[in-house]
């Protein structure tokens, strides 16, 4: 895992390397930015690919929660209660944060990352170090990329997003508000969709008795605001899961 680690590493420092060069040699500064946004999105969709590929308990997880981030925003900036934070901008950025959610699994070893059984309570430590591995990751191979870029939301996902609101989460022990709303809404579409699937060690719940421990969860685990924003996109959200449900069957 160290090597692998290693090596992605270096190669995503080679390539910010050349990026920087475009940067620097490119004259039409619409067209460059147009260049290194690409390629950004791509890098990381693609080292995101990568870390999801090891995990052999979450299938499409990242493309669900991503959807479930985005709908969740969407509704919290129609009701206005976010209104100085959740612009459009904003929103996309979420989106494409959130597939680095658990870009930290990559130092999690095959034995426990996908064990197919329930983690002993020494194993769950190791596991539960996944969250603060992600924000070093991104800290260590994304800084560089230069400009408006989404690095510092992935970071707040990354390792906020098993933080409760009553604080009793991991690994900061953070509170309410002092959770980044990203990672508090990135909370609620990671735990959603680990609750709708199947993994090696459970079978999936039905999507109303995911929605009810979503819904009873409310104040301790989410942040209010955020189950409301949940609750009121449920029509939109069973279809992604009926997409993703026709999907799998088909494959």
């Amino acid at each position: 895992i160290e090597y692998l680690y290693s090596a992605i590493s270096k190669t995503m420092n080679d390539i910010f390397g050349y990026m920087r060069v475009i940067e620097e040699k490119t004259v039409d500064v619409a067209n460059k930015a147009s260049i290194i946004s690409k390629m950004q999105d791509n890098i990381i969709t693609s080292f995101a690919d990568m870390v999801e590929s090891r995990d052999e308990n979450t299938g499409s997880h990242i493309k669900r929660t991503q959807s479930f981030v985005r709908l969740v925003s969407e509704e919290m900036n129609r009701n206005g209660k976010y209104k100085g934070t959740m612009s459009r901008d904003y929103i996309n950025k979420l989106w494409k944060s959130a597939q680095l959610h658990d870009v930290g699994k990559i130092r999690i070893s095959d034995t426990i990352l996908n064990k197919p059984g329930k983690l002993t309570p020494e194993e769950f430590a190791i596991m539960k170090t996944h969250a603060a591995a992600g924000g070093e990751i991104l800290t260590r191979v994304l800084s560089g990329i230069d400009g408006d870029n989404y690095l510092s939301e992935a970071q707040n996902m990354a390792v906020c997003h098993h933080e409760w609101w009553n604080g009793s989460g991991y690994p900061r022990g953070l509170r309410g508000e002092a959770i980044p709303l990203s990672a508090r809404i990135m909370a609620i579409a990671d735990v959603f969709d680990a609750l709708v699937s199947k993994r090696s060690y459970k079978g999936p719940l039905s999507f109303d008795d995911a929605v009810a421990i979503i819904k009873n969860e409310s104040g301790s685990h989410f942040d209010p605001d955020v189950v409301e924003a949940f609750l009121n996109s449920l029509e939109k959200i069973r279809e992604v899961e009926s997409i993703s449900d026709k999907s799998a069957a088909a494959g």
